[in-house]
C-alpha cells in the first residue's frame, strides 16, 4: 500500500507525455486542488473585508497590491498540478503545507502592508519553497522536463529569497524588494519560452482551474447580497435591492463563462506563439482584482447604491468594473459578447 502512496511525478504534457496523459482532453480537476481553493476562498474574504473598510484609492491600491502575491501563489500551483500532478503522499504533504502558508497570508493580509507585513512576508516565502521544493522533485523524476523545472526554481528562488530579505530590512525598502521579486517571478516564464513551448500547459484543466477561481472571487458578491439584505427589513424596496445585488453577480458570471474555453491555449500549442498563453494568463490578475472590488462595492454600496455614498466609492467601484471588463474582453479574444 505505502508503495502506491510513493509515485514520482507525472508528466501530463508535451510530445514525450505518457500516452494515456497526452490522450487524456478531458482532464478535470483533482479533489486536492479543490481542497486547495478553500484556504484561498479564507483569503480574498480577509481581503475583501480590507478593502470595505477602507474604501478610498489608497484603499484599493493596496487592496491591489496584496491581491497580487496572493494570486501569484494559487497560479504557482496550479500551473505545477497541470504539468506534474500525481496525487501521492509527497504531493498531498507538499500541498498541505502550502495550505497553511497561504492561510497565514490571510491571518496576515489586515497587516500587509504596516510594520508588521514582516509576517505577510515570511508567508509568502514559505508558500513559494514548497513550489520550488516541487519542481525540482519533478525535475529529478522527469529528465526531458527538467529544463523548464530548473529554470522556474531557480527564478523563482531569487524571488523568494528578495522577499525573505525584505522581512529584515526597513519598511521602505521592504515594499521595494517585494516589487522586484514579484517582477522576478513573472519574468521568470518569460525567460522559458522555448521550454514552455515544448511543455505547453494543458488546454482543459487550465481553463477549468481559472473557472474556479473566478467562481471564488463571485462568491464576494453573493455575500455581499446576504449580508446586506440581513440587515435589511423584507420590504418592496429591500426586496429589489437584493435581486439587483444578484443581478450584478450574475451578470458578471456570465459574461466571464458565455465563452470560456482553452481556445487561446490551444493556439498557443499548435501554432507555437507563447505570448499568447503568457497574455491569457497575466490578463486575468487585473480581472480577478476588478471582479473581486466590484463585488465588495455590490455590499458596501448598500442599501440601494445611496446617493449619500462619496464619490470616492463611486469611482473605485467604476474603476473596478471597467478594470474586469478589460480584463475580460482581453482574456477572451474576439468572443465577447455582451
Amino acid at each position: 500500500m505505502m508503495k502506491s502512496w510513493l509515485r514520482p511525478p507525472r508528466l501530463w504534457v508535451g510530445e514525450t507525455a505518457d500516452e494515456q496523459h497526452r490522450d487524456e482532453q478531458h482532464r478535470h480537476a483533482t479533489w486536492l486542488e479543490l481542497f486547495y481553493d478553500l484556504v484561498f476562498v479564507v483569503a480574498i474574504s480577509q481581503l475583501a473585508h480590507k478593502l470595505s473598510v477602507d474604501v478610498s484609492v489608497y484603499g484599493f491600491l493596496s487592496f491591489a497590491a496584496l491581491f497580487v502575491p496572493l494570486w501569484w501563489v494559487w497560479i504557482g500551483t496550479t500551473f505545477y498540478a497541470n504539468r506534474f500532478d500525481n496525487d501521492d503522499v509527497v504531493r498531498r504533504i507538499l500541498m498541505g503545507l502550502q495550505m497553511l502558508a497561504v492561510a497565514a497570508l490571510a491571518v496576515n493580509v489586515h497587516h500587509g502592508l504596516d510594520d508588521s507585513s514582516s509576517s505577510f512576508a515570511l508567508a509568502y516565502v514559505a508558500s513559494r519553497l514548497m513550489l520550488v521544493l516541487e519542481y525540482l522533485w519533478a525535475g529529478w523524476h522527469i529528465p526531458q522536463a527538467r529544463g523548464l523545472t530548473n529554470r522556474y526554481a531557480v527564478g523563482f528562488s531569487v524571488g523568494a529569497l528578495l522577499w525573505l530579505i525584505s522581512a529584515f530590512v526597513p519598511l521602505s525598502l521592504r515594499f521595494v524588494l517585494w516589487t522586484v521579486g514579484l517582477a522576478v517571478d513573472f519574468i521568470t516564464p518569460m525567460l522559458a519560452r522555448t521550454m514552455v513551448q515544448q511543455l505547453p500547459p494543458h488546454p482543459e484543466h487550465l481553463p477549468e482551474r481559472f473557472g474556479l477561481f473566478t467562481i471564488i472571487v463571485l462568491g464576494e458578491a453573493i455575500i455581499a447580497v446576504v449580508n446586506g439584505v440581513s440587515e435589511m427589513h423584507w420590504e418592496f424596496a429591500s426586496t429589489l435591492c437584493a435581486i439587483a445585488g444578484f443581478t450584478i453577480a450574475f451578470s458578471l458570471w456570465w459574461l466571464y463563462f458565455e465563452n470560456v474555453s482553452g481556445s487561446a491555449l490551444e493556439t498557443a500549442r499548435t501554432s507555437g506563439r507563447v505570448q499568447i498563453l503568457q497574455l491569457w494568463l497575466y490578463i486575468h490578475l487585473p480581472l480577478v482584482i476588478g471582479l473581486a472590488a466590484t463585488g465588495i462595492g455590490v455590499e458596501i454600496g448598500w442599501p440601494c447604491w445611496s446617493f449619500s455614498h462619496s464619490r470616492t466609492m463611486a469611482v473605485v467601484w467604476f474603476s473596478s468594473t471597467l478594470l474586469w471588463l478589460i480584463g475580460r474582453t482581453t482574456s477572451h479574444g474576439g468572443d465577447f459578447h455582451v
